[in-house]
């Protein structure tokens, strides 16, 4: 842990990941050759650093953007010294923390510069981790706790935000000419939507983030997202909505499309319901194009390969979660178990690994209770469903 922090205080690193030249390349590929043992952590440090990279637009100089990571840094190093946590959380919290940061600084230096916003950054990622409710975190640094398994939450053109069509809290929208981030978290087993203030609507699964303004301006919307969500977008021709991810940035104008984006996932897919969406990959591409989705069409990014097939398929089965229920056709074991592990907080093994390849189809009503659910798929699948704790099953 500690030398994969210390990649983000190696000025030469970040310049290489950032402004890379040939005779970085020559440097950092001699330094893997002569210690093979840190290929891992230095390539999930360098994915790290590439989503500052996508917004080179910002106000901050290359320079600056170098110096900023040690500071980035000492900040996660002052906050971890006021938690008395034991040894093994607080490197949980240490990485965690490493990684909402990296995430959060491009958009944050974008929209807004001053001093405090890296203290509350970090003060933030340490404190949030392993929190069973979702959080409104607003940019004054307001931090509001939703109890509720299902939520609602609803910006409103005076100011105001409504969670669950009742409790009220006031934003800073309309009273500054100041853009600030507000972030939407959503643990596992709950689900949230939110109306941002272009009434646009964002449906957000389990285990998923949406960071956005509290009011847009300019020539584009833009929001970032990690994990799942099914947005209807609200039209406005002048200004293009732009969901990012760590991976690709997708553009609409009036649309409905589902972006399922988790970190732990192989592949990055987009969905088209109604409208256009254009793709654009990040990061260095020698052969970079953007891609056009039709309505009924998915686009697969693969991780692995960086390379996005289109097919076309039937959207029901990607979009009907915010609705309540899955739907899905031919799909494998492994990955309808992987949404129901994510949706309860539950975790589902299978005592055969080649169980993850069987092809089911149906209908689950995600409302119903977990164990009236996993029975279901239990006996569609044709296994055996055992309860090993309240948490845990094994499908045999």
């Amino acid at each position: 842990m500690d030398k994969f922090l210390n990649y983000f205080e190696d000025k030469k690193f970040v310049r290489w990941v950032l402004y890379p030249d040939n005779q970085l390349d020559t440097f950092w590929k001699e330094y893997l050759e002569a210690n093979p043992s840190e290929k891992d952590q230095l390539e999930l440090a360098r994915l790290l650093l590439l989503q500052l990279q996508s917004k080179k637009e910002s106000a901050i100089s290359d320079t600056a953007t170098v110096d900023l990571y040690p500071e980035i840094v000492a900040q996660i190093e002052q906050k971890q010294k006021r938690y008395k946590v034991r040894r093994f959380a607080l490197a949980f919290a240490r990485y965690a923390a490493v990684g909402l940061l990296f995430f959060s600084l491009g958009i944050a230096y974008y929209y807004f510069q001053g001093p405090g916003q890296l203290e509350r950054l970090s003060e933030q990622a340490v404190m949030l981790q392993g929190n069973e409710h979702a959080q409104l975190i607003l940019g004054s640094g307001e931090n509001v706790s939703i109890n509720e398994k299902e939520s609602t939450v609803e910006y409103q053109a005076n100011g105001k935000i409504i969670i669950n069509n009742q409790d009220t809290v006031q934003s800073n929208a309309g009273s500054s000419e100041k853009q600030e981030l507000n972030h939407l978290i959503v643990p596992y087993g709950n689900s949230s939507s939110v109306k941002l203030p272009d009434g646009t609507i964002a449906y957000l699964n389990a285990g998923s983030r949406l960071v956005y303004p509290n009011f847009f301006k300019g020539k584009s919307r833009e929001v970032f997202l990690i994990g799942e969500g099914f947005f209807e977008v609200a039209h406005n021709e002048e200004m293009s909505f732009i969901v990012q991810t760590n991976d690709l940035s997708v553009e609409a104008l009036g649309t409905q499309f589902n972006l399922s984006a988790y970190p732990s996932d192989n592949m990055v897919e987009t969905v088209l319901v109604e409208g256009k969406v254009k793709l654009r990959q990040k990061g260095f591409q020698p052969l970079k194009r953007d891609y056009i989705l039709e309505p009924d069409q998915l686009a697969v990014f693969d991780r692995a390969s960086t390379e996005i097939n289109i097919s076309e398929v039937d959207v029901l089965n990607y979009v009907s979660w915010h609705e309540g229920f899955l739907n899905f056709e031919s799909a494998e074991l492994s990955r309808i178990a992987k949404k129901l592990e994510r949706y309860y907080n539950i975790n589902i093994m299978l005592s055969d690994p080649m169980l993850g390849i069987r092809t089911i189809s149906g209908k689950l009503k995600l409302k119903d209770e977990k164990e009236r659910a996993l029975m279901v798929l239990a006996t569609t699948a044709s296994v055996e469903l055992v309860k090993l704790n309240e948490t845990t099953y094994v499908l045999r």
